[in-house]
């Protein structure tokens, strides 16, 4: 007999399964609470109770796909200490958690890039989810050949990196998205000579100008506090 704890977490995962797919199909806009509840055969109120609004469903959702990345690249980056294959395995493995979700991304493309909706990647209530994925990138740059002041720097740009290619990817109709991946390809390499000479005393103003540019941005808090 099934705990009544695992009766929940099976409802909740139903109703986010289910939430998912109306978005799919009708829009993120367009589809309310009733319809979910309705598509989940539960309540209106049952509903609520798991998830009190359509933005906590994208919530979840945005979390699911973090917990299952991070597991992902650990197991990838356990495999090399080569910074391209790092950065590559990293990229592309987003790609694949996301391959079979790219009508719901754009569903919800209008309302992600809305910087006053709480799903917005920009968003306060995404921060936490945010700081992971910068954190993979982190983790992806912990190697020799990037010395460890410019990590951070790195890492907030690689991410800033993948989002616009995510904005291709979405839109990209090429067979399993190909012309995404070579992107990815060839922006790595473009990246990978770049990096050892980042550390050049040379380059330290332009590296505070692209620190003072991405915080600006609103996308430096990792920066300014200095992690």
């Amino acid at each position: 007999m099934k705990s009544r704890r695992e009766q929940s977490e099976r409802s909740r995962s139903r109703i986010l399964g289910v939430s998912l797919d109306l978005f799919r199909k009708r829009g993120f806009d367009r589809t309310t609470m009733r319809d979910i509840a309705t598509a989940a055969g539960t309540s209106l109120g049952a509903a609520y109770y798991y998830f009190p609004s359509k933005e906590a469903i994208v919530l979840s959702y945005y979390e699911r796909l973090v917990d299952d990345y991070e597991q992902r690249v650990g197991e990838i980056l356990a495999q090399s200490d080569d910074l391209g294959t790092r950065l590559r395995g990293v990229f592309h493995c987003k790609l694949d958690l996301l391959k079979k979700d790219r009508k719901l991304l754009a569903a919800l493309s209008r309302t992600v890039g809305d910087a006053k909706s709480s799903v917005s990647v920009f968003s306060a209530q995404t921060r936490h989810i945010r700081e992971r994925a910068i954190g993979i990138m982190r983790q992806a740059v912990s190697v020799s050949e990037v010395p460890e002041e410019l990590r951070e720097l790195s890492a907030l740009g690689l991410w800033t990196l993948l989002l616009a290619i995510l904005v291709y990817f979405i839109h990209d109709d090429s067979p399993r998205q190909e012309r995404t991946r070579r992107l990815i390809d060839q922006a790595i390499d473009l990246v990978l000579p770049i990096a050892p000479l980042l550390g050049m005393p040379q380059i330290l103003p332009f590296r505070e100008q692209l620190a003072a540019l991405l915080r600006d941005a609103g996308l430096g808090e990792a920066l300014a506090t200095g992690r």
